[in-house]
This record gives C-alpha cells, sequence and structure tokens, in this order.
C-alpha cells in the first residue's frame, strides 16, 4: 500500500474527533512526507529512522507542523500554555523522551483551548440552570468545571454566558472551532487525539518529535487568542 494511503487509514483507525472532510486535508499534508534511503522528510525537516513504517511516526509526532506548516514561538500566550510550553522545550533539548516530548507540545494546544474559553468567560460569567441565574466573578475553565460538579448540576443543562457549557474534551473543542479554519481544526483535533493515547499509555509508535512542531503548536495557538480579541 502506497505510504500516504496507508498513514491515512492508521489515522482513520484511531482518530477520535474525525469529521468529514479530514481526508482531504490530511492528504495534502502527507504531500509534504517523503521517505528514502532511513530518513524521512517532513517539509524542512529531515529525520533519520529505521524503517519506512516510522513515517507514520514521525508525522504523528508532528501532526502541527505537517498540516499547518512553519510557525514560532510566542511567549505572549497566557501562562499555563507558556508553562507547558517550556517544559516542551526542556525535553525535546534533553532528547530521549519522545513519547513524553509529544505529549508536552500538544498539551500546549489542550491547555491553549482551556485558556481560550477562560479568557472568552470575562471578569463575570452569568451561569443558567433550570430558570435560575447565578452571577459568578474571576472564574476560569477549570473552576467553573468544578463548580458545576459540586453545585450537582447536570452538565448537559447548564448554560454559561447563554450558550451550552463545553463540559467534555470533544464538545471544547467543538466550541473553539469558531476561531478556526478547517486546517487548524484538524491539527488541533488530531494532535489532541494523540495526546489523550499518549496520557493512557497507549504508546503504539515511536515517536520523532521537532522543534517546528511545538512552533507551529505555539503559533497555531496564538492565532486563536488574537481571533478571540480581535472579536
Amino acid at each position: 500500500m502506497d505510504l500516504r494511503k496507508r498513514i491515512v487509514k492508521e489515522v482513520r483507525d484511531f482518530f477520535q474527533y474525525r469529521k468529514s472532510g479530514d481526508d482531504e486535508i490530511l492528504e495534502e499534508a502527507l504531500s509534504n512526507l517523503e521517505y528514502e534511503k532511513g530518513k524521512v522528510r517532513i517539509r524542512d525537516q529531515v529525520i533519520k529512522v529505521e524503517r519506512k513504517r516510522d513515517a507514520l511516526d514521525v508525522f504523528l509526532a508532528n501532526v502541527p507542523y505537517a498540516v499547518l506548516g512553519e510557525g514560532e514561538l510566542h511567549w505572549d500566550l497566557p501562562e499555563k500554555v507558556v508553562k507547558v510550553q517550556s517544559y516542551a522545550l526542556k525535553l525535546l533539548e534533553i532528547g530521549g523522551l519522545n513519547e513524553v516530548a509529544t505529549l508536552e507540545a500538544y498539551l500546549v494546544m489542550e491547555m491553549s483551548l482551556r485558556s481560550l474559553y477562560s479568557e472568552w468567560l470575562g471578569d463575570v460569567v452569568v451561569i443558567k440552570y433550570k430558570g435560575k441565574a447565578v452571577k459568578v466573578k474571576d472564574i476560569d475553565y477549570r473552576r467553573l468545571k468544578l463548580y458545576i460538579l459540586r453545585k450537582g448540576w447536570s452538565k448537559y443543562k447548564v448554560k454559561v454566558n447563554n450558550e451550552t457549557f463545553p463540559y467534555s474534551q470533544g464538545s471544547l473543542l467543538a466550541w473553539a472551532e469558531r476561531f478556526m479554519d478547517r486546517r487548524t481544526s484538524l491539527a488541533f483535533r488530531l494532535s489532541i487525539n494523540v495526546r489523550n493515547l499518549l496520557a493512557h499509555g497507549e504508546v503504539e509508535w515511536r515517536l520523532f518529535p521537532t522543534l517546528e512542531t511545538v512552533k507551529s503548536a505555539s503559533h497555531a495557538s496564538w492565532l486563536l487568542f488574537q481571533r478571540l480579541r480581535e472579536g
């Protein structure tokens, strides 16, 4: 089977957040990936590998870079995002911890979504449940989730600032798509899916993360905040 077709097939097998139209973008991204004589080229990066099947592992560790292209590190992101980004860079610098470094690089993107929602909330949040409205000040995504849990409210019936609260990771991804184009959406959904598998010990790949993917993750995250702030 053709290398690119095999990668698309393997991604389909585990992609929890897959949407219609993803295959087209995925195949376009994979046009930037080639294998030849023990080396995988992904855009401008060349990575030494032991076998052709490692091309999948290179791709899965560099989804933002493969899908979105070159980015840059941003340090004017929310504090929690910057902290995770620093860890990802340190892990890459140390070397030899590829699975953890990939997990941390993709955590930059997941933490960006949580921080994006927290910024969207504003200083005063109006929470509605069963006809009652409560105003809460200075609350972020994590604490709001805990607040709803402690109240014993149904997460499906709570409205926050007149919108359904994105309680799950999937619903948070769906909420954030208002700030994304299709390519960015795929990059976030697939990266976070890979991160989930790694976080639960489902390490099926020999990953090869690069600095470029942290840069792309950082830039893609930064753009979300720019779009939010621009209204």
